[in-house]
């Protein structure tokens, strides 16, 4: 597989929440819905819309191994948190695949926690149902997160006053962060540059 002469310093993969896009009716080509505008170093951007973990997995290979980043943020689970058919131990299983890709070629992964999400938010703006049991796949999935070398943790910035869901505030449609959630996104990364080499 070609690669780039120059290694990229910084890629970020991830499903929506890393492409960009919020406010139900932004795309991700509305740039400032996107954290990485407000990142105070270069990055390139592999966000794909609609991925769940295993989807962000399986185009690894094609998507990050030619660029091959010294870092690469890593956002996905969302949509797996969302869907019943995902148990913990699969976006786990993910998680621990990507992590093993990035080693096996030098790449540091870098490991953002899962945010919270609004069951309610989310059945208003796209008409569907969230998996009951999505707490207790966050708390698991973001407990493996916390053990890995190199991780940002984003979930505790997020939550509404009574600490149980994403605030509103931050994310109008219960899952992807608006302009002021994609900034504090942007704010928590550039405060952990000691992570990146």
């Amino acid at each position: 597989m070609p690669q780039l002469d120059k290694r990229v310093q910084t890629a970020v993969l991830g499903d929506s929440i890393t492409h960009g896009g919020g406010a139900i009716s932004y795309s991700p080509a509305s740039l400032e819905y996107s954290y990485t505008t407000y990142l105070d170093f270069p990055c390139l951007n592999l966000g794909r819309s609609g991925d769940t973990s295993t989807t962000t997995k399986e185009r690894f290979d094609i998507d990050v191994l030619p660029l091959h980043p010294l870092n690469l943020l890593v956002l996905t689970g969302s949509n797996s948190l969302r869907a019943p058919e995902f148990s913990p131990q699969d976006i786990i299983n993910d998680l621990e695949e990507i992590k093993r890709k990035c080693r096996s070629h030098d790449i540091r992964p870098i490991f953002m926690t899962l945010m919270p999400i609004n069951p309610g938010n989310i059945k208003y703006a796209f008409h569907t149902d969230t998996d009951p049991q999505w707490r207790m796949k966050l708390t698991q999935v973001n407990s493996w997160i916390r053990q890995q070398d190199y991780y940002i943790d984003l979930e505790p910035y997020f939550y509404d006053q009574a600490g149980q869901q994403m605030d509103t505030g931050f994310a109008i449609d219960g899952l992807h962060p608006d302009i002021r959630g994609k900034m504090l996104m942007g704010e928590i990364i550039n405060m952990n540059k000691k992570l990146f080499r």
